[in-house]
């Protein structure tokens, strides 16, 4: 962010003493090399910390020089600090609008830009078709891109698509020296090749927020994974969404032909970009899960041990098939079922089939005939629970985004609900980007809101 290094905004200072109260904390058991050098990074912060300077917004400004006539526009990465960015150009009294990519994917036409960090950050369609005459690069140098991205300038393609027109690249600028803020910490080896932390994205970035044993292999007995993607909202922050129809759903927050809000569930993985979500810190399928027990009341844990059995069950007749998937389908449309969807009967999100002869034919194909009607009704309660909790949620979320909350999401692409039923609140956002990359999840991390500092 174009911020003085001394802006509380940045957390220099706050992070330097979080790593030197975890270096006491382990200072008994950590070797003594790694806590020097947890001494040198906390002293280099401090230092960063106290500086007032602001080289980010210098650049920006050394750039625009020689910039002609016509509006100015500051592309940021996230509109959380946009505010304390605005705040600090116009102590520099240099007249910008200040904004994120999306302001540069509209139809308003800039006599300049300059997008705040490395291009990697920038969505293809920015490149493709140029919403200013003029558009700058302002970075660290010690952003680095994957080794694998083609080249953008030159004669190498852009990210997607033809240019209209050829782009000429500027020689590049290297405003100041970085000595001065280096000492106490020990310089780098130039022989040693990048990880991937040397590489800064939107994607890495959401994969850092991430506990690294979610992204390993999971053991025996481990929560049910996914395959997800990320998405970048307009506030900064990020969710993943699952890849496959009928794992997650989630609230969606639209103008209805009136121009005001409407909410509506919708299947997760078919959201996309400009659409606005509903995100708290938990899943929508966990807050649906606990409104809908809440309204079983003591019959909760009974009813969903029925539930989690027969899935159980399927699940296992699947692994153990030697066709897999495809065998047990196989084997309950011989049997008389009219669907074998097994993929969603098997997930997070499914209670009991659709129709409920193909529930007592799966019934029957485990060996349970006999509580096929039975459980049909004990699951059919569980639906009903389901059903009510997500009305009475998409009511409450309804409330919440209208009248002077509704007129913030529409200028500020994103705002934060109180919720009748919780302190906690939710967020509302616009998806600005999907990201690159598959991962895979458990299912409970689809849908929340997640930032790269908060796993």
């Amino acid at each position: 962010m174009p911020l003085p290094l001394s802006s509380g905004a940045l957390g220099l200072r706050e992070t330097a003493e979080a790593l030197a109260d975890r270096a006491r904390v382990i200072e008994r058991v950590a070797d003594r090399g790694l806590l020097r050098q947890f001494d040198a990074v906390t002293d280099a912060l401090r230092k960063l910390g106290r500086e007032r300077e602001n080289p980010l917004a210098r650049g920006v400004m050394t750039y625009l020089e020689s910039s002609g006539a016509g509006s100015v526009l500051v592309v940021v990465t996230s509109r959380a600090h946009q505010d304390d960015a605005v705040a600090a150009f116009t102590a520099l009294r240099c007249l910008v609008d200040v904004g994120t990519a999306r302001d540069l994917a509209g139809t308003c036409v800039y006599g300049a830009a300059v997008v705040v960090g490395p291009v990697g950050w920038l969505p293809p369609g920015v490149l493709n078709a140029p919403r200013a005459s003029r558009i700058g690069l302002v970075h660290y140098d010690f952003y680095r891109e994957p080794q694998d991205v083609w080249p953008l300038f030159g004669e190498g393609p852009v990210r997607r698509g033809r240019m209209p027109s050829r782009v000429l690249r500027r020689p590049s600028l290297l405003l100041g020296g970085s000595q001065g803020l280096r000492s106490g910490v020990p310089e780098a080896s130039e022989a040693l090749e990048l990880t991937g932390f040397d590489v800064l994205s939107l994607a890495g970035e959401a994969l850092a927020g991430l506990p690294a044993d979610v992204l390993e292999r999971p053991a025996p007995g481990a929560h049910e994974r996914v395959a997800a993607q990320a998405a970048q909202l307009a506030d900064g922050s990020f969710v993943l969404l699952p890849l496959d129809v009928g794992v997650q759903k989630v609230l969606l927050v639209e103008a209805d032909d009136e121009g005001r809000p409407a909410v509506e569930a919708v299947d997760a993985a078919a959201v996309t970009i400009g659409d606005a979500v509903v995100l708290r810190g938990g899943s929508y399928y966990q807050s649906l899960v606990e409104r809908a027990d809440a309204a079983l009341g003591e019959d909760a844990f009974m009813l969903r041990e029925i539930q989690r059995a027969w899935k159980a069950q399927l699940r296992d007749r699947v692994a153990r098939h030697r066709d897999g998937v495809h065998g047990v389908a196989a084997d309950l449309k011989a049997r008389g079922a009219t669907t074998a969807n097994l993929g969603y009967w098997t997930g997070p999100w499914c209670i009991r089939t659709r129709l409920k002869a193909d529930f007592t034919v799966v019934m029957r194909y485990l060996g349970r005939g006999d509580e096929a009607d039975h459980a049909w009704d004990a699951l059919g309660r569980i639906d009903h629970a389901h059903r009510s909790a997500g009305r009475n949620y998409a009511e409450v979320v309804q409330r919440a985004v209208s009248g002077g909350t509704w007129e913030t999401l529409q200028s500020d692409q994103w705002c934060d609900i109180s919720l009748d039923d919780t302190q906690a609140g939710a967020r509302v956002a616009l998806i600005d980007a999907l990201l690159p990359g598959q991962l895979t999840v458990p299912v409970h991390y689809l849908c929340r809101l997640r930032s790269p500092e908060v796993p």
